[in-house]
């Protein structure tokens, strides 16, 4: 087959006219329609014409993939491929859709948030790529290919972009030979600003862009010795990033804090139900930043031996993201990071060495591909080691109004002076603790996969991989930090409840029901986020005093305990497909795979609270798969349809429950479903794109333990079972129309399109139904009932919506250079990515709810050039 490349995703068979889509899913140079897996590909036409200017815009092009963020750019960032990507934001936790640039793993997708600049195509290949993609990409792999530099010619681009919310973006890249057929030079970079669509209560934007990044290559020909490309490259950010809407106040809190109204919601604050005021406007004085950096290099090498095509490529990266986060409220409870709002409460403390969480990681892959027995074997052996490492760092502060707000909006005015009492007498004001988590993780792992030609048409896809991961996870605090009123609430609890103690009033707090509210004051002032922690090692921690007493000590299990502890686990994954050439250009496959992803560790501070175990297990994965691949009407117009079945065995999951963040397994999750991706060319000048999937993916009923005797019952993972997985609707679909026609003889043409995506309801919290309480001894019967009885959250589901784009333009015909506006999200629907409980607001069924919402309607003028 002779293909020569044509730019973009898409390559031409010059002896027969058509068009050809090139795709390396198999680590080998295929079209899309011999490889036997669903991929998604998106070219850099596409990105152009939909308006792709990051991964977070994918969804317009692809309906089996979804994007969500939360409370950071970068660190909230997930992935999500036919319903199932890491649910919860967590450091410990890697994504399970897999991230490559030019072949490189990125140990975290943030880390591939800056433009997609000089980018040849995207490759978005679904199920779990445990052979060829072994690392943790059991849900699929998002492969990003940018432009090689050339040895043979000079070219370059401008772009330029101005819009709505203050917009302003450029791209600009060039090519050059530094020697005429033997070294090439490529470099390019982006820089997006642009104000935020979220304004808080006094005024502050959130969701901001400020981005720069910059990449470099050189190609090096070297003949007989092969091809050499080497990369470098470097982003920064400082985006205000992320509030949070309200979706629904406390019922508790507006019934119990009128005569504190200054510490109710502001008026007017959202509450995004059948009372919307404004959508966008978040209940928060805070202006949330998250301020980031990274560099990395690379290098790419090919080689032709006699027995093969050897390849290695290795990868050096370091980033660094910081933040500081408030309380989602309209009230100084609490900060978290490099907060203005806490210097200028204590300016003498140095926050900067204290915050930031920084990763570095190294890899490298070794890779031989050739052929045997006249070509009826192709196969390829390799091996793969990586090593990361996470240091993770932060304060966390209560601030000047955290014990009113707190005390009254947890029980209610007459609680104030108990909490107190509680205390000691001690003030919460800069109370704080400064966690910080460090794992170093490696991986290694053997492979190899193969195409075996059976007959002309048939061909047996096998393939297999064995991983070795392995990591050592600490927590620690990096200085004693404050905790007067923990400590002032232990000493008064043990002076009061001991023989002899003094006598207190109020009987009905600490008598009759008095443990239940105990429990309460010690969460407020030794809340897991600025306590203490307790290391049952030190004879000196002052914890060691109530350990063994039978009132004081049940309360240690609210307080966070370091830990120093390894993980490992190895498995062997593979895939068997078969591929069957119904007729040209037309291929039926279908086959089953395996995919995993690595257990470790929950690197939050309340992860070890009590001395509960902070490790979570490996999730494994069987998928099977039937598809048909076909281009047809002369490659005038093609269709792929894939059938899928994916189920996945210990699921890893994090919620955060309004107090504290937790992370577990479910035994089950599942996906099932069908796509369609399909295009027409109408004409020489329109092309009509149709594509849907229906996704069911859910925990199924029996997804978890329901005997609370069983070790590894977690009644947060049996409240899951029988409900959808997060943000993954059943139905998406997505319909696309594109113009280019010349003007007369002048040289000049004019361009549009309209994309409509709809997708149905979804659900976007990570848990559906707040339980009721119960006490005492459980049965498996008590806890079935009371998950039928559980109330679902509310605001939880994200109604069914449509979204359309549009876009107009024209310049020369040959595209050299181009004028277009644009608009997204034409008719300003507005849509949800996640909610969730709001901190210290409320508890049991009446908790204040937020929101973290996607973008309203943007608009804007794009003017590009090239030469």
């Amino acid at each position: 087959m002779a293909l020569q490349q044509e730019g973009g995703a898409e390559v031409e068979k010059v002896e027969q006219g058509e068009r050809y889509i090139v795709v390396t899913a198999t680590k080998r140079d295929q079209t899309l329609e011999e490889v036997p897996i669903a991929v998604t590909v998106v070219g850099q036409e596409e990105l152009i014409s939909k308006g792709i200017e990051d991964i977070t815009n994918l969804e317009r092009a692809a309906p089996s993939y979804a994007v969500s963020t939360s409370d950071s750019a970068t660190g909230g960032l997930v992935l999500r491929l036919r319903g199932v990507g890491t649910t919860g934001n967590n450091i410990g936790l890697e994504s399970s859709v897999g991230a490559f640039i030019d072949g490189f793993y990125l140990p975290r997708p943030g880390a591939a948030l800056s433009d997609l600049y000089d980018v040849q195509q995207i490759e978005l290949l679904k199920g779990p790529q445990g052979t060829l993609f072994g690392r943790n990409t059991s849900a699929g792999a998002m492969v990003i290919k940018t432009n090689p530099p050339r040895t043979d010619i000079v070219e370059g681009f401008v772009n330029a972009t101005i819009g709505n919310y203050d917009l302003y973006g450029v791209q600009a890249g060039f090519n050059v030979p530094l020697v005429q057929d033997k070294i090439g030079l490529r470099i390019a970079g982006a820089y997006r600003n642009r104000g935020g669509y979220i304004t808080n209560v006094v005024g502050d934007e959130s969701q901001t862009r400020d981005r720069i990044s910059i990449g470099g290559q050189l190609l090096f020909d070297l003949e007989d010795a092969g091809e050499l490309r080497l990369l470098a490259g470097y982003n920064r950010g400082k985006d205000d990033c992320c509030m949070a809407i309200w979706t629904q106040r406390s019922p508790f809190i507006e019934a119990n804090s009128a005569p504190f109204s200054a510490f109710a919601p502001t008026a007017g604050a959202p509450n995004v139900g059948a009372d919307a005021v404004d959508p966008y406007l978040a209940n928060d004085n805070t202006n949330f930043v998250n301020p980031f950096h990274g560099w990395s290099i690379a290098a790419h090498y090919d080689v032709s031996l006699p027995f093969g095509e050897l390849s290695y490529l290795g990868y050096y990266g370091d980033s660094f993201a910081d933040s500081c986060r408030g309380d989602y409220t309209a009230l100084n409870v609490y900060a978290v990071g490099d907060c203005p709002e806490i210097r200028a409460l204590n300016p003498g403390i140095d926050l900067d060495p204290l915050n930031g969480t920084s990763i570095k990681s190294t890899s490298h892959e070794l890779r031989l591909q050739g052929e045997s027995f006249d070509g009826a074997l192709d196969w390829i052996i390799g091996a793969y080691y990586s090593h990361e490492k996470i240091d993770q760092k932060y304060t966390f502060f209560f601030l000047d109004q955290m014990q009113e707000a707190v005390s009254v909006g947890a029980f209610g005015q007459p609680v104030f002076n108990e909490l107190n009492f509680a205390a000691g007498g001690a003030n919460s004001v800069l109370d704080y603790a400064a966690p910080r988590a460090q794992q170093k993780g490696e991986s290694f792992s053997i492979f190899t996969h193969n195409v075996i030609e059976l007959s002309d048409r048939l061909s047996l896809i096998v393939g297999a991989r064995y991983v070795d991961e392995s990591k050592n996870a600490k927590l620690s605090e990096q200085v004693p930090g404050q905790h007067n009123a923990c400590f002032g609430t232990f000493n008064s609890l043990a002076g009061y409840l001991a023989p002899g103690g003094a006598y207190h009033p109020t009987d009905g707090f600490f008598g009759a029901g008095g443990p239940g509210q105990l429990a309460a004051a010690v969460q407020t002032n030794c809340w897991i986020f600025t306590s203490p922690f307790f290391d049952p090692s030190d004879p000196n921690s002052f914890f060691q005093q109530f350990v063994g007493d039978p009132v004081t000590s049940p309360f240690l299990q609210f307080i966070p305990q370091p830990f120093d502890q390894k993980f490992g686990d190895d498995r062997l994954t593979y895939t068997l497909n078969v591929r069957y050439e119904v007729a040209d250009r037309t291929f039926l496959y279908g086959g089953y795979s395996q995919g995993f992803k690595s257990g470790g560790f929950n690197l939050d501070v309340s992860s070890a609270s009590g001395g509960a175990d902070p490790t979570f297990r490996s999730e494994k994965v069987d998928a099977f798969e039937l598809g048909l691949k076909s281009r047809f009407l002369g490659g005038r117009a093609w269709a792929n349809i894939a059938l899928f079945h994916t189920n996945l065995k210990d699921f890893q999951v994090l919620e955060f429950d309004g107090t504290r963040f937790n992370t577990f397994n479910t035994d089950k999750a599942l996906s099932t479903g069908v796509e369609i991706e399909s295009g027409f060319d109408l004409s020489d000048a329109v092309t009509l794109n149709l594509a849907g999937s229906y996704t069911d993916a859910r925990y199924p009923s029996d997804c978890a333990s329901f005997d609370p005797t069983d070790p590894n019952f977690t009644p947060a993972a049996t409240s899951l079972c029988g409900t959808r997985l997060t943000n993954a609707p059943e139905l998406v679909l997505i319909g696309g129309l594109d113009f280019n026609t010349e003007i007369g003889n002048a040289g000049m043409s004019v361009f549009g399109g309209a994309t409509v995506r709809y997708e149905s309801k979804r659900r976007t919290s990570t848990r559906p139904t707040e339980l009721p309480a119960t006490a005492g001894a459980l049965t498996e019967d008590d806890v079935r009932a009371a998950v039928a009885a559980a109330l679902p959250l509310p605001q939880d589901i994200q109604p069914g919506n449509t979204k359309v784009d549009l876009r107009f333009g024209f310049g020369a015909a040959d595209g050299q250079f181009t004028i277009e506006a644009w608009a997204r999200n034409v008719f300003d629907t507005r849509t949800r990515f996640v909610t969730f409980n709001i901190p210290l607001r409320g508890f049991g069924g009446s908790r204040a709810r937020g929101a973290f919402v996607q973008e309203p309607r943007t608009y804007g003028v794009t003017a590009r050039a090239k030469f």
